[in-house]
């Protein structure tokens, strides 16, 4: 019988590029100027394959692009 890994899967998810990071900081920045509440940046599960990922919005980790569009920066499947 093979043994199957029992991995947990926080190691398995996929972050946000440092470059994104800091654009929603300086975003952020601007809202709590303006009295907005800030973007939070959450762990999601991929509706399209089941991954995780971090996400400041989107539902697709981006496995599925040529499916998903975008209108005025939201994702729409």
């Amino acid at each position: 019988m093979a043994r199957v890994s029992q991995e947990p899967k926080i190691n398995k998810i996929k972050k946000l590029p440092p470059s994104v990071i800091k654009d929603i900081e300086l975003k952020n920045h601007a809202r709590k100027l303006a009295n907005l509440s800030p973007i939070k940046i959450t762990v999601r599960e991929c509706i399209s394959c089941g991954a995780l990922f971090e996400s400041a919005g989107n539902r697709t980790c981006g496995c599925n692009t040529r499916n998903t569009g975008f209108i005025a920066g939201r994702e729409i499947i």
